[in-house]
């Protein structure tokens, strides 16, 4: 996992660019969270529950995404509770797919059998990826499809979301 979280540790926004950090006391970049999240070393809201978080996410997600604000809700709150702020530890992302790697199972393997510490065992296995030839735009357009279907939004927005979020991700970069 990069040392860098590809998106916000509070509420789960892509750091895309600088202007998306938060900053610190001293007025440094936060390395974890955005700006709508972290300002001058503090939580913009720090009473926030998850499920706040997740239905301001949500709602950002249905006028971005065209994704019913029930269906983007829940989305958003499985994503935001396996993040820094809310579990307490930062939890590596597959940086092909973006999966959590919460468990062992849940990682790929190296060549010498050792667990992956950057790749989900969908995406990677034995030291290499299960999808070699696998490209980003092939990858959004085969994981938008599930997404649209799974949350109830036009295709075209769920391509839209794939392409966002795997710009973070160190494998397209």
């Amino acid at each position: 996992m990069s040392k860098t979280p590809g998106v916000c540790q509070s509420c789960g926004m892509p750091l895309l660019s600088q202007t998306d950090y938060g900053t610190e006391a001293d007025g440094t970049s936060s390395s974890q969270y955005c700006h709508y999240c972290y300002q001058k070393g503090a939580y913009t809201d720090p009473n926030a529950t998850v499920d706040q978080m997740a239905e301001k996410a949500g709602a950002i997600m249905t006028q971005m995404f065209a994704m019913p604000p029930d269906k983007a809700k829940e989305f958003s709150k499985m994503q935001i509770q396996n993040l820094y702020r809310w579990s307490g530890k930062i939890i590596p992302s597959c940086e092909s797919c973006g999966m959590p790697l919460i468990s062992d199972q849940d990682a790929g393997t190296e060549t010498d059998g050792t667990r992956s510490l950057r790749y989900c065992t969908h995406c990677y296995q034995n030291g290499a990826f299960t999808e070699p030839d696998l490209t980003r735009e092939t990858m959004v357009k085969k994981y938008a499809p599930m997404l649209a279907s799974q949350y109830g939004m036009p295709i075209a927005k769920a391509e839209e979301m794939v392409e966002r979020f795997t710009g973070t991700l160190s494998r397209w970069q």
